[in-house]
């Protein structure tokens, strides 16, 4: 048996074939498999950028094992059964198809230079001799789809649905919010992640192979290792430690928290590192004095220290300061693992003496302004890890004040820290019910809620509340009558203001609310204990100078509760993102459609906005299957190329979008709003815990 580390551009590179037996099983990975894989990509990609260095010594990321066998039949060239490794091969391989097709958008030569160099043998003789990779049989069809792009045949299994991923987070900005360098990227997926080439030999079992890789048992945490390469070095003191330091901590925490502790422990020192990277990065730190068994033990006390403080941010309740109690709640609530490290470095300066109580708690406040102001403006969460270490990189640069400090490096360029005004917009236009998770949304409108003052409420967080469109999302014939008479444009107030911060509020009646009428919604309000809901019982009516008004009134309130960035720090704002919008475009899939309306409702703004916006830009991906509200191929619709003559309709209907006599595309292809953005999802790369959807029946 052969054992090399390589790489993805090594193992594939030059002519071969890799075939899945058939005792494997087909393509099982799904979301959670491929977000897990593409933050493995990001953490490289974002060390791979010019003038950036690994923080942690390491050069790229170890992927596992590719178990290979030679093929027991005669082949025309080398080819190799995929003992172990067939769910990251294809997933990986995917991902190349969908970055050749992200860059063929730029430049037409990148489809075949990446298809030729990594997906097929181009000067095969024989058909079969063609693909490097071959999957299983019930793969074969979709795979084969997405390596000749023929998405119209790919279809709807596990395989598409892992092209699409990618596909979109190809049209998704980077980790530092600009658009992806496709070149770079292309190299760290070929030439960043390690790989281990472990190849049989003519004679060798493979399916005994096979078995015993599958053997269930449990293999070594990062911290296992970690506490056993510390213990070897404490040849004389390693029983009096375990059972002083150790064992006490280990109890304090559990055993399933100290990688998390051993990790934040990193981060709060401004190392940035992965959850399996987490042993040999703290070994990398301390081989410089494993010979010196005191500044060991003295290594392990101190790690005791820093999980007494974890244990706080983990149990916040333990906490006795009730300002900093309530900030480390709002905190594990909000689930931003991603500030630990700074938290964690807030507890070492209190330790050492240079930051009281107070400053923490103030500093905690604006820790949770600096994380809602983004969700109110939309602000994606991807790029917080990275923020957080490099905050606390220059925290360990600068003098006290603390407070002023942390505040100035939250407030600088590219943190996205939302202004006043930037809050003030948002409110009017911007689908906050769309941004971040249900529990986010929850908490932001409980501590609007809070800002009212009412003596009597219980602990909100204890009630079974939920979020609650005031105008439906679903208009009845009331609504649209109500809303006509007052001279609104009913479906236009709908499309435009539904998801906007001025028309949600909080209730534990949403079924019951559903589309009610709003004189019947106002007599549940009036029973409700939320002054939310109370200020909705005097309005006389419901329609778009009400939502706006509303959303006016909360941004104020809005301000007023939670800190503004410190200003002049960070650079203009920019124009408005698009970038939801281009992603939704690209995540469509074949035999769908939507609508400019619908758009406008995942960006936040209008429908003509989005339409003059793709007017001006034809080359968006799959701008074709925009609609207008009813079906119709748009006027102004025009190809990128001006040559190319095909009726969209036409094209629309070879995809599976039917249409009826009229030539309106016919309401059951089409995706909502709502639609777009669960394609979309909420790409949180600490996000592992799924979240509870809102029970919003409206």
């Amino acid at each position: 048996m052969r054992v090399t580390e390589t790489t993805l551009q090594e193992l594939v590179g030059g002519p071969k074939q890799f075939r899945v037996p058939l005792f494997q099983r087909t393509y099982t990975w799904k979301e959670r498999d491929h977000a897990q894989l593409w933050r493995d990509i990001l953490a490289q990609y974002e060390l791979s950028r010019p003038g950036t260095a690994p923080s942690n010594g390491q050069d790229g990321h170890f992927i596992g094992s590719f178990v290979l066998a030679p093929t027991p039949a005669p082949a025309t060239l080398p080819a190799y059964l995929v003992v172990d490794g067939q769910q990251r091969l294809t997933t990986l391989t995917l991902a190349l198809c969908a970055l050749r097709d992200a860059a063929a958008a730029q430049d037409a030569s990148a489809f075949d230079r990446v298809t030729n160099q990594y997906l097929v043998n181009q000067y095969a003789k024989e058909s079969r001799d063609r693909w490097k990779f071959v999957p299983t049989e019930d793969d074969r069809h979709e795979y084969f789809a997405c390596i000749k792009a023929d998405h119209a045949g790919a279809g709807s299994g596990l395989v598409s649905k892992a092209y699409r991923f990618f596909e979109v987070q190809m049209a998704l900005p980077g980790p530092d919010d600009e658009p992806l360098d496709l070149a770079l990227l292309e190299s760290v997926i070929v030439s960043k992640l390690a790989i281990v080439d472990i190849t049989a030999q003519h004679g060798d079992n493979v399916h005994r192979i096979f078995e015993s890789l599958n053997a269930t048992g449990v293999g070594l945490t990062q911290a296992d290792l970690l506490r056993n390469y510390m213990f070897m070095l404490l040849p004389t003191r390693d029983k009096v430690v375990y059972e002083e330091v150790w064992r006490p901590m280990q109890e304090l925490l559990g055993a399933d928290n100290l990688e998390g502790l051993a990790r934040v422990d990193l981060r709060r020192r401004g190392l940035d590192v992965r959850d399996d990277d987490v042993y040999r990065a703290q070994q990398a730190r301390l081989q410089p004095i494993e010979h010196d068994e005191a500044e060991i033990e003295v290594e392990i006390r101190d790690l005791a220290i820093r999980a007494g403080h974890y244990h706080r941010i983990l149990v916040p309740d333990e906490e006795e300061h009730p300002g900093i109690r309530r900030g480390l709640q709002f905190l594990a609530r909000w689930r931003a693992t991603t500030a630990h490290p700074l938290v964690m470095y807030l507890y070492e300066l209190r330790e050492e003496g240079l930051l009281d109580v107070e400053e923490m708690a103030e500093i905690l406040l604006n820790l949770e302004s600096f994380l809602i102001r983004r969700l109110l403006v939309g602000v994606s969460t991807k790029n917080l890890n990275r923020i957080f270490i490099q905050v606390v990189g220059q925290l360990r640069q600068m003098d006290p004040p603390v407070l002023d400090a942390v505040r100035y490096q939250l407030s600088t360029e590219r943190k996205f820290w939302a202004s006043d005004e930037e809050i003030r917009l948002a409110a009017a236009s911007r689908p906050f019910y769309y941004y971040g998770r249900a529990a986010q949304r929850r908490i932001v409108l409980e501590r609007l809620e809070e800002s009212y003052g009412h003596k009597e409420l219980a602990e909100l967080s204890t009630l079974n509340l939920s979020v609650e469109h005031i105008l439906p999302q679903s208009l009845s014939a009331e609504w649209i009558t109500e809303l006509t008479e007052a001279g609104d444009d009913a479906e236009a107030v709908q499309r435009e203001l539904v998801h906007t911060l001025g028309n949600l509020t909080l209730s534990a009646y949403n079924s019951e609310l559903s589309n009610l009428p709003f004189e019947r919604k106002q007599q549940i309000y009036g029973d409700s204990h939320l002054s939310l809901n109370k200020d909705l019982v005097e309005r006389p009516r419901w329609g778009r100078d009400e939502i706006i008004a509303r959303a006016a009134e909360l941004a104020e309130r809005a301000i007023s509760i939670w800190p503004a960035p410190v200003p002049g720090v960070a650079d203009e704002p920019p124009g408005f993102d698009w970038t939801r919008m281009h992603a939704a475009l690209v995540a469509i899939p074949d035999g769908r459609w939507t609508s400019y309306g619908d758009l406008a409702a995942l960006a936040g703004t209008a429908a003509q906005a989005v339409g003059n916006h793709i007017v001006a830009n034809p080359s968006l991906p799959k701008a074709y299957r925009v609609l207008t509200f009813d079906g119709r191929v748009s006027e102004g619709f025009k190809w990128s190329d001006p040559n190319d003559t095909r009726d969209p309709i036409e094209v629309l209907h070879a995809e599976g979008v039917e249409f009826d006599d009229a030539g309106r595309a016919v309401p059951d292809g089409r995706l909502s709003a709502d639609d777009l953005q669960s394609l979309l999802g909420w790409f949180d790369p600490d996000d592992d815990i799924p979240d509870d959807a809102d029970v919003d029946a409206s």
